[in-house]
């Protein structure tokens, strides 16, 4: 071979001129050959990933006298890559539009059709009612038994398609039997949609099809809803849609389809809405509360056993659903009981006792930390609307706020996203709560707004905001918790401060229209004055570029207040005043930038 030192050539292990190991080299050609090799076929996925990560035996496979081995397998970040150079391709693309979409609407396309002949052919009459309802079910069962051949044939999206157009021409031939012709009774109707959908299900698991699945469950849960549910006894609706929902939750959790699982619950309650805006009746009380009470423990309870037997401690699925879940219980049962203040409050307390205690025995028993913290998490939301019940506006901020806090706590000790985010989106409706309540009073007559009545619970609810947004940013901000998240913090920071504007604003205009009316404008100008110096120092204080260049913008807005309404609309005196305490603050501003110049600049 050639040196490729030297370019001298040279049959032994070294060179003759430069003395290069030329086997070294052989090999490590041969190595970046076979790297290149595996990397085009990671990237072109000509073979599956498994196999090229466990090692290619080809031509150049370990053989005792060959002395070369097979290659080690790729690391997990080049086979990762290669996934999603491939899902990234516009062929992979062009493929998903061409076998999924077209297939999609194909079989919508021909449902439809299906459902236009069997209208036509039943305005035109040509064959008696019982007859037509008859060759589609036989048609429906027959294109379900030709979906099953092409599946064992392993044409796999034909057999979907086809199944899929099977089960709508089932589930319209019902349709039809029951409100077109009258052919069958409500309960036998409702019996028979059942038996379609269980096909349907049982079909979608052999298949292992999650679209088939959720095709058939939509089905099964807008039939009663299409026909006249005011025809069916309550009883029997509500087996029917707790026997749809305990199969829509087993087929998803045993073949793990999150997205079956989170639309069988959505269809559920779209269902249970429906009905009980159209067709619910007080005298139906008993049934529909037990079935909402089932909701509660079936989406907002079992996921977390199902996550504490299976040991799943990382994953968190269905943990979510069940929080929207249980506020939906809280909701309807509220409803249920008209609106009643005592009943629904015991209702979410109840809530709130059954996921503590879950949460408190799985955190004792060290079981996984997620699950408990999203109990925990969920059961401070039930305890948000029990306080929101029982308790007057002012004191509902206080406790929300300190719920606000333990929330936080929970979820860093967790370290889930998704439970800070959660913390984040409380904070901005516990701060949109109390600023919708407050502002209240520039609707109302300038009597009522006394300053002094409701003082202490006007302050309690906004220091108790200000002080839990605050505290839980320096808390994420020190890392005493958990670790630190500076956009999470940042954002609590900032809620905090805006809070606090906002509350001295507010106790200010109170206290001017019941004392000094004639002081408002110049002392808002002052306010905001002095709130301009105190971000100022802190900004300076704690080297907050932010604080200072929002301390700079308010005493701009203060200045164009003071020059365009101050001048203009108060007395001689208070005018004087803004000008002077404006003035002043100005002064002092500049003076800081003056003699922390180099703190100000980071040296």
């Amino acid at each position: 071979m050639f040196c490729p030192r030297c370019n001298a050539r040279s049959d032994e292990r070294f060179c003759r001129k430069c003395g290069l190991d030329l086997q070294i080299y052989a090999e490590l050609a041969a190595l970046k050959q076979e790297v290149e090799y595996l990397r085009k076929q990671v990237v072109s996925s000509g073979l599956p990933v498994q196999e090229i990560a466990a090692g290619r035996a080809g031509p150049q496979s370990s053989d005792g006298a060959g002395g070369q081995k097979t290659p080690p397998p790729l690391p997990p970040r080049v086979i990762e890559n290669g996934k999603k150079r491939h899902e990234s391709d516009p062929g992979s693309a062009e493929l998903a539009v061409g076998q999924k979409w077209f297939l999609g609407i194909g079989v919508l396309i021909l449902i439809i059709g299906v459902g236009f002949f069997l209208k036509y052919a039943f305005d035109r009459q040509w064959i008696v009612p019982a007859v037509q309802v008859s060759l589609g079910f036989i048609c429906g069962l027959g294109l379900l038994s030709f979906g099953n051949l092409c599946h064992r044939r392993h044409l796999r999206g034909l057999d979907v398609g086809v199944g899929a157009v099977g089960l709508g021409t089932l589930y319209l031939s019902g349709y039809a039997a029951a409100q077109v012709h009258h052919l069958m009774p409500g309960g036998l109707t409702l019996v028979l949609i059942l038996v379609t959908t269980a096909l349907g299900a049982s079909l979608a698991s052999l298949w292992a099809s999650q679209a088939l699945a959720m095709l058939a469950f939509l089905g099964g849960f807008l039939a009663p809803l299409l026909l006249d549910s005011a025809q069916f006894d309550p009883w029997l609706f509500i087996g029917y849609l707790f026997i749809l929902t305990v199969g829509g939750q087993i087929l998803a959790h045993t073949k793990d389809w999150r997205h079956l699982y989170a639309g069988a619950a959505a269809l559920t309650w779209l269902s249970l809405a429906v009905w009980s805006q159209r067709d619910y009746r007080k005298e139906w009380f008993p049934e529909t509360f037990i079935f909402t009470q089932i909701l509660f423990v079936g989406y907002s309870v079992m996921p977390f056993l199902r996550a504490v037997i299976r040991q799943e401690s990382g994953k968190s699925q269905g943990f979510l659903l069940a929080v929207f879940n249980g506020l939906l219980c809280c909701w309807y049962s509220a409803t249920l009981l008209d609106y009643q203040k005592m009943p629904g409050a015991l209702v979410s307390l109840s809530y709130t006792i059954v996921t503590l205690g879950l949460a408190l025995l799985f955190w004792r028993r060290r079981t996984p930390g997620l699950v408990a913290g999203w109990l925990i998490a969920q059961a401070m939301v039930f305890l948000l609307v029990f306080w929101a019940q029982t308790l007057s506006v002012d004191w509902v901020t206080v406790f929300w706020s300190a719920e606000l806090v333990a929330l936080y706590w929970v979820a860093a000790i967790c370290n889930d996203r998704r439970l800070l985010f959660g913390t984040f989106l409380i904070g901005l409706i516990v701060v949109g709560q109390y600023f919708a309540n407050a502002l209240i009073i520039f609707f109302e007559p300038a009597h009522s707004l006394a300053f002094t009545a409701g003082f202490i619970a006007r302050c309690s609810a906004g220091l108790s905001l200000v002080g839990g947004l605050l505290f839980v940013s320096w808390l994420d901000k020190t890392s005493r918790v958990g670790g630190t998240h500076q956009t999470l913090n940042r954002g609590f920071e900032v809620l905090g401060l805006l809070s606090l504007f906002g509350f001295v604003n507010l106790e200010l205009y109170r206290f001017t229209t019941q004392y000094m009316r004639n002081i408002e404008l110049a002392g808002v100008s002052v306010l905001w004055s002095l709130f301009a110096v105190g971000l100022m120092l802190m900004g300076v204080w704690m080297r907050r570029k932010a604080y200072r260049v929002s301390a700079i913008v308010l005493l701009i807005i203060t200045v164009l207040k003071v020059l365009a309404c101050d001048t203009a609309e108060v007395s001689t005196p208070y005018r004087i005043l803004s000008c002077l305490v404006l003035g002043a603050m100005l002064v002092t501003v500049s003076f800081l930038y003056y003699r922390f110049s180099e703190r100000v600049a980071g040296k």
